[in-house]
């Protein structure tokens, strides 16, 4: 595939089954947050109660996805609740399932609306940070950096024209949620020092294997993922070759619209540290 606006693009294949197809990425394996993206989108598609939306996804990844192969999502409606939906999603290639997710969809209720996290100040805008040769689909911004306290701090959006339905960019939203968790993980690493910035020869993929093992994303409210969004991650712990990152997602105006977290295995290369 090369048009990226296909991206959360899916075709029915089947009983609450559904065909995705992936760019081609230039790490050769498919990009986590697509996965994650399409199936939450073959999710969505199987819920028609009214007013239901996505407020949590929690998804284990399980084998590396081959871009030049479609991915079929297929879904199990767990649950369909006059509150609450619940949808299981399998992603599945030729070589067996890559990823598994389970994701719940609640309908609005009144209630209080109070954010205890708040976004950090003295923010560098996201056209004066340091542009990160990412990735398809996605325009995104260091905005910080550190080791001590680890910290990493990105502005990003997605590139592409989204619908203006509130699970469109739910989907956007859960496509960008994959883009530093790892950086944040590695952040405490103690061999990050042997890891240049963007103009040294040293690259991170020379120094770590890594890869995400599983992912959350909270919805706290709607949001535009065409605009630009904050993700302010923070390891929390590092133990043998497994690390694990949480953080908050806000609007440029400071609106909390999400909370992510993820696990990943992170091994130093032999010659690498």
């Amino acid at each position: 595939m090369t048009d990226v606006s296909k991206i959360l693009v899916l075709e029915p294949h089947g009983a609450d089954a559904f065909v995705g197809e992936s760019p081609l990425y230039e790490w050769g394996r498919i990009y986590g947050g697509l996965v994650i993206a399409q199936s939450l989108c073959a999710a969505m598609r199987t819920v028609d109660t009214e007013g239901h939306k996505i407020h949590s996804l929690h998804a284990y990844f399980i084998l590396g996805g081959d871009p030049k192969e479609p991915v079929r999502y297929e879904v199990d409606r767990l649950r369909n609740g006059r509150s609450f939906s619940t949808r299981r999603v399998v992603a599945r290639q030729s070589g067996g399932a890559i990823l598994n997710l389970s994701c719940s969809f609640q309908r609005d209720e009144d209630g209080p609306d109070i954010a205890t996290s708040a976004i950090p100040v003295d923010l560098t805008p996201p056209e004066e940070s340091q542009k990160i040769d990412w990735g398809i689909g996605v325009d995104a911004r260091l905005e910080h950096e550190s080791t001590d306290p680890a910290r990493h701090r990105v502005w990003t959006k997605f590139t592409e024209p989204i619908g203006d339905t509130a699970d469109e960019h739910f989907a956007a939203l859960a496509y960008l949620s994959d883009t530093n968790p790892m950086d944040a993980i590695v952040a405490a690493h103690p061999a990050r020092a042997f890891v240049g910035d963007e103009s040294d020869d040293v690259k991170w993929d020379d120094v770590y294997m890594a890869a995400s093992l599983d992912h959350a994303v909270w919805f706290h409210r709607s949001v535009r993922a065409d605009q630009w969004l904050l993700f302010d991650l923070a390891p929390h712990q590092l133990k043998g070759t497994r690390g694990l990152a949480t953080g908050d997602v806000f609007t440029a105006q400071g609106e909390l619209v999400a909370t992510v977290a993820q696990q990943g295995l992170v091994r130093v290369r032999p010659d690498g540290g």
